[in-house]
């Protein structure tokens, strides 16, 4: 059984963490809008990709509040490995979005 104090915790951490993925989807949309017509596609698509993650993440994370005590633990999981996936996915789409502003800083300080 958990305490209401480890559901609090629980739900001010994803919470924080579903925020500082929105914060960086909205950073990577930022960069989609100034790069060149495919990759902006590319990366649109990418984002599209994410969003679903996020709106399964927010999901699981809603069915975690509303679960009862004894499925919490279980649901929980569930919620965290959701979350998980999706900022691994913003990770992802960062580390390939970085090489390619390192090399137009590069170029265009020739």
């Amino acid at each position: 059984m958990t305490n209401p104090a480890e559901r609090d915790g629980h739900a001010a951490l994803s919470h924080e963490r579903l925020l500082d993925a929105t914060h960086r989807m909205e950073a990577l949309r930022t960069h989609a809008e100034r790069q060149p017509t495919e990759r902006r596609l590319e990366l649109e698509r990418t984002l599209d990709r994410l969003r679903g993650q996020r709106n399964r993440a927010l999901a699981r994370l809603e069915d975690c509040r509303l679960a009862s005590g004894d499925s919490w633990p279980s649901v929980r999981d569930q919620a965290m490995a959701a979350l998980n996936e999706l900022l691994d996915g913003i990770a992802e789409v960062e580390r390939r979005a970085r090489p390619v502003a390192a090399r137009r800083a590069r170029t265009s300080s020739l």
